[in-house]
């Protein structure tokens, strides 16, 4: 046996042996129902929901949040200021805004107290007639000042 014949035979037994089986599935309507959930929006009213959260260094804590409907009327924002204490969360100030149309934000600033580790939670609701359709929380990363 030549030398270039050994080569292509090792080369085709290389192949062979690292060739793996697949099989597909010819069915496509058999997809399951949860994967067809993977890849629905979210949101069916709501566009965006944004949330910014910091503490200056002279401890001026600055908190925005807004939410961009879309087929709705009315819109409202709930902030909160939260600082834990003895193990829990506790609000130092909320504040809530409702505007008609599809937008609705808050911008809000307030001193904290130095040694103690604050957050921002936000709700944002939006409505259609009067009526509730959807709703969305968040919650900031805690920063200790």
């Amino acid at each position: 046996m030549k030398r270039g014949d050994l080569l292509i035979l090792c080369v085709c037994f290389i192949l062979v042996m690292t060739t793996i089986p697949v099989k597909a599935n010819s069915n496509l309507d058999s997809r399951n129902e949860s994967e067809e959930k993977l890849i629905q929006a979210k949101f069916t009213n709501i566009s965006v929901f944004s949330n910014d959260f910091y503490i200056t260094d002279q401890g001026k804590a600055v908190l925005t949040s807004y939410v961009d409907a879309r087929n709705v009327d009315e819109c409202k924002v709930s902030m909160y200021l939260q600082k834990y204490q003895d193990g829990r969360w506790i609000t130092v100030k909320h504040w809530s805004a409702t505007e008609s149309g599809t937008f609705c934000g808050i911008g809000e600033k307030r001193y904290v107290m130095k040694d103690y580790q604050y957050r921002m939670q936000t709700y944002a609701y939006v409505y259609l007639d009067g009526r509730y359709l959807e709703s969305t929380q968040f919650t900031s990363k805690s920063i200790i000042y």
